[in-house]
């Protein structure tokens, strides 16, 4: 791969660039992207950009293929968010690496990534993957997008149908759309640019699909009758990175979000993400903490 599409411009969203100090530590280039209204940052944005200090600490002969990540504090935009990057271990085949993500000498985030050489799979090896389901979309349905009626969005997505679903309870349901970034990017496809984007956009869908399967709206209201979301967090989140040179976030990818599990005032989310061709590009869990507004009928799930 050519040298330049292992770097991303300072101008992009997700970039980070060393310290003076310390060649370990790096830091947000440009101020950190937030949902419209929150004085906190987006955890897809903090998640991307531990990600892409990581890989500029771990030779470019291998690629991400695991990263699991703790949201320990929120951050805030208005101050700036230090990287520290340790290695772990290394191997022929495998190298990791843990980042700790501070703001004001505070931890706000942890992640531990996997990398494996990228010539280390050739031979005689198993290989299948999930199918990508059928998805009918309406190429006239409107298109949504993050941080939407603003001028800091991020992606936008149309969602999708499939009747050959079971919806019939929340465990059942299938949420399905389509999504790219709002921007194109000026880098080729399989870049790292389009790789950090990717990893980013795993964390959008995620936390509201617990709300959508069970048709509770994601902010309490003491106007409505309808249940709602108190309190919504994410605890943790795994991306496992099946084809990390094939994102091409120009495109529209196929999503799919279910959730299998909720008790507890927590609940679990698993997604897939799919080239337009059909290609896993990653499979994602989150555990987010979910607290209903306690004057409804679904005072707990």
């Amino acid at each position: 791969m050519d040298s330049k599409a292992l770097t991303v411009p300072r101008h992009h969203p997700l970039a980070v660039e060393p310290t003076s100090e310390d060649p370990n530590v790096f830091t947000n280039t440009n101020p950190l992207w937030y949902p419209p209204g929150l004085p906190t940052a987006f955890g897809g944005a903090i998640l991307a950009q531990a990600l892409n200090a990581a890989m500029q600490r771990i030779s470019p002969d291998f690629s991400v293929h695991t990263m699991h990540c703790q949201f320990v504090k929120a951050a805030r935009v208005g101050s700036p968010v230090f990287y520290h990057v340790d290695r772990l271990s290394q191997t022929k085949s495998f190298s990791a690496c843990h980042v700790s993500a501070k703001q004001n000498d505070q931890l706000v985030f942890t992640a531990t990534l996997s990398f494996t050489r990228d010539s280390s799979a050739a031979g005689n090896v198993l290989d299948h993957a999930t199918t990508m389901p059928d998805v009918a979309v309406d190429p006239d349905s409107m298109t949504y997008r993050t941080g939407e009626g603003t001028a800091v969005s991020m992606f936008e997505f149309k969602t999708a149908a499939d009747s050959a679903v079971d919806n019939s309870t929340p465990a059942n349901k299938r949420l399905r759309r389509i999504v790219r970034a709002q921007k194109a990017l000026a880098q080729p496809p399989g870049s790292k640019g389009h790789l950090l984007t990717l990893a980013c956009l795993t964390d959008v869908w995620c936390l509201g699909t617990v709300g959508r399967v069970y048709g509770v709206s994601l902010f309490a209201s003491k106007m409505s009758k309808k249940p709602g979301v108190e309190q919504m967090a994410t605890l943790n989140h795994t991306i496992h990175f099946h084809n990390p040179h094939h994102p091409c976030v120009n495109e529209w990818m196929v999503e799919e979000a279910h959730c299998p599990w909720a008790g507890k005032e927590r609940a679990l989310v698993n997604s897939r993400i799919w080239t337009p061709e059909g290609v896993l590009l990653a499979t994602c869990s989150q555990e987010v903490l979910v607290r209903l507004s306690q004057e409804n009928a679904l005072a707990r799930m």
